[in-house]
């Protein structure tokens, strides 16, 4: 992790280091660094803190970049700084910091979910309905050692283990758009992202900057009949579906997913619902997007379909959407080349300021500051 930090000093940026102690704080970490006008906060953990840092930077011009160090690295995957996020393919972050040095902020789009009678919050890659966020609520209580020893696998652990009692879904309604599908519901997940679980392609046309959510459906009682529900046909052309989904041979797998702008998911029984893989509430549940209301810090290793625009990286003033209270909406340029030039100094933190305290990780701010 220091070395990481050297070559982001090396490159010209201005670091303060803030570790991370408690579960629910690191939005509050990030707030404070947008409300201070920092260009960035990089987040050094997994999926889990990025969400947390994520939700403190919704229509703010302080952009949001990761240190893949977590259990699961979905979004480093996505964008191309690690492979399959396993125990066993952990990421080189000096290298990774040597992209991230190279990289540029652009707008992308995040999802909102609001549970009866609560509140909003954000999610960037995607929400889950069902027996996916009945496997990370229990990964995130009583199987958290299982996870810190298998990683990501420990997900599948669980989803077998659940599968095998017998954890059969609900009568359910689901509406997006003007579609409305009423069947036995397994397993939903509203996608931001093509990635699922660092391996699984579930929604391969998913775009961060085209306003649209990607819809999932698992429809059945039993895992089995769910999938062929989500991909179509008999068991064996079922699993060259899922071989090419691995393989992230897209055009070899029919379409599986509906574009979707707003979700609403009303079921007989409630079924849990997680946002990014963090546990959130229960169904009923309506969830939609906000475009273009994040800036996302983005390396030149992210794939070009990820974007509606891949020209939107540097030289562009775009102005967060935000969340609609206005609160933290501002615009942001980001101009490269001769047009400004960057004048970083490392510093350590002020003794002054109370510690931030986030999840349990590590989180990093920097402030880059530009010559007059």
């Amino acid at each position: 992790m220091r070395a990481a930090v050297g070559v982001l000093a090396e490159r010209g940026w201005t670091i303060e280091w803030h570790n991370t102690q408690a579960a629910g704080e690191a939005e509050a970490l990030a707030a404070e660094s947008a409300q201070r006008g920092d260009d960035v906060v990089v987040v050094a953990g997994g999926d889990g803190t990025i969400h947390e840092a994520m939700n403190g930077l919704v229509g703010s011009r302080t952009a949001l970049a990761v240190l893949p160090a977590g259990t699961a690295n979905v979004l480093a995957a996505q964008l191309g700084l690690v492979g399959v996020p396993t125990p066993l393919h952990r990421a080189n972050l000096p290298a990774v910091a040597e992209e991230l040095a190279r990289g540029a902020p652009r707008p992308v789009d995040v999802g909102w979910a609001l549970p009866r009678g609560g509140t909003i919050r954000h999610f960037l890659l995607w929400a889950g309905v069902g027996l996916d966020a009945s496997i990370a609520r229990e990964i995130e209580t009583e199987a958290r050692d299982l996870k810190r020893l298998l990683g990501p696998a420990a997900f599948g652990a669980v989803g077998l283990r659940q599968t095998a009692r017998g954890d059969g879904g609900s009568e359910a309604i689901v509406r997006w758009d003007n579609h409305k599908v009423r069947d036995r519901l397994l397993l939903a997940v509203i996608a931001n992202i093509p990635l699922y679980g660092g391996a699984l392609r579930i929604a391969p046309e998913a775009q961060l900057d085209d306003g649209r959510l990607n819809v999932a459906l698992f429809r059945g009682s039993n895992l089995l009949t769910a999938v062929q529900s989500y991909l179509g046909g008999d068991v064996r052309s079922v699993m060259q579906h899922i071989t090419a989904l691995l393989g992230g041979r897209a055009e070899d797998s029919r379409p599986i997913t509906e574009s979707a702008a707003n979700v609403r998911i009303v079921s007989r029984r409630p079924l849990p619902v997680h946002l990014d893989g963090e546990p959130f509430c229960e169904t009923p549940v309506s969830i939609g997007v906000l475009e273009r209301a994040l800036l996302l810090w983005v390396p030149p290793t992210a794939p070009a379909g990820l974007f509606l625009d891949d020209s939107r990286t540097v030289n562009q003033q775009e102005e967060p959407h935000g969340d609609g209270s206005g609160e933290r909406s501002a615009s942001m340029r980001v101009r490269g080349g001769a047009e400004a030039t960057r004048e970083i100094i490392l510093r350590p933190a002020r003794g002054d300021r109370p510690p931030w305290r986030g999840l349990s990780g590590m989180a990093l701010a920097y402030r880059a500051l530009r010559r007059p």
